[in-house]
């Protein structure tokens, strides 16, 4: 009996050992996380990894507080790995996709709003150092005060959505100008 335990903790072990050149063969890279910072894994998170990529966890509550990390991206299983956690995330843009120019061609518009930001009202305008002017166009209210954060807008489906800095919720826009 002591032999067979012995035999399966080596096959157990070999697997192991195999497991990330399987995922890399499996279409896996390796790559940091380069913002926000902190990453917390959290359901709606949207992060940047170092070629530039955008993505977004999907359905995780993590609390990870990790700073720059090195992960392993799964684009086609949808899994993100960091250390012993396994993450499910979406893409949002590949690396080169970002864009300034008018959102028919742009999946991710990254600036900073021109001035103080107070939060979602409604039916909130904003100015972007771009020259970009976009208004909320999903209901959802939320005091938030900042001066000239960052801001990303994606498409996701058909329509856009905004993802300022210190607000963990993305909300639905509509380009005015």
């Amino acid at each position: 009996m002591g032999l067979k335990k012995l035999l399966i903790s080596k096959i157990l072990f070999v697997a192991l050992l195999l497991l990330p050149i399987y995922s890399f063969a499996q279409g896996c890279f390796q790559s940091s996380i380069l913002s926000p910072s902190p990453f917390m894994g959290n359901d709606g998170e949207i992060f940047k990894l170092d070629d530039g990529s955008m993505w977004e966890v999907k359905y995780e509550y993590e609390y990870l507080y990790e700073y720059y990390p090195s992960v392993v991206i799964c684009p086609g299983k949808g899994k993100l790995i960091i250390g012993d956690k396994s993450l499910n995330v979406e893409m949002i843009s590949s690396a080169g996709q970002k864009e300034n120019g008018s959102p028919s061609s742009a999946s991710t518009i990254e600036s900073q709003i021109d001035g103080d930001f107070e939060g979602f009202e409604g039916e909130t305008i904003i100015k972007l150092m771009n020259g970009q002017i976009w208004q909320q166009s999903e209901y959802w209210y939320h005091y938030h005060y900042s001066f000239m954060p960052k801001v990303l807008i994606y498409k996701q489906g058909g329509s856009y959505k905004i993802k300022v800095d210190g607000i963990d919720k993305s909300v639905g826009v509509i380009r005015l100008h």
